[in-house]
């Protein structure tokens, strides 16, 4: 799924976790869910633009939601890559969302500074 954010502002997004027959799944202690964001597919990690991990305790309502900054989503326009991992305390690492576009669009609005 093509995730689209605005440059500078707030992004918001919800992931919901299933095994292969739809049921739903949860973190469990010590295990991580990793969202990157690179420039290019091949960049090395050393060189990741955006890297949220959540743990057990970020659960809401059976899923989990990752919060952008403005000074995260505060980069050039364009086409990025993120994927979504999930790191299980053993040490077990899957996808659980397959790498697709980010895009950082430019706001036409802005804050109004007067308030």
């Amino acid at each position: 799924m093509v995730i689209i954010a605005r440059k500078a502002s707030t992004f918001f997004g919800r992931i919901i976790l299933s095994d292969t027959g739809g049921n739903g799944l949860l973190l469990t202690d010590d295990d991580k869910l990793i969202f990157s964001v690179k420039r290019s597919l091949d960049d090395a990690d050393e060189h990741m633009i955006i890297n949220k991990v959540l743990t057990a305790g970020d659960e809401f309502e059976g899923g989990y939601v990752f919060e952008l900054t403005p000074e995260e989503t505060d980069i050039p326009t364009g086409k990025y890559f993120y994927d979504i991992g999930v790191q299980r305390a053993n040490g077990e690492f899957y996808h659980a969302a397959m790498t697709d576009e980010f895009i950082i669009k430019q706001s036409i609005s802005r804050k109004d500074d007067d308030n």
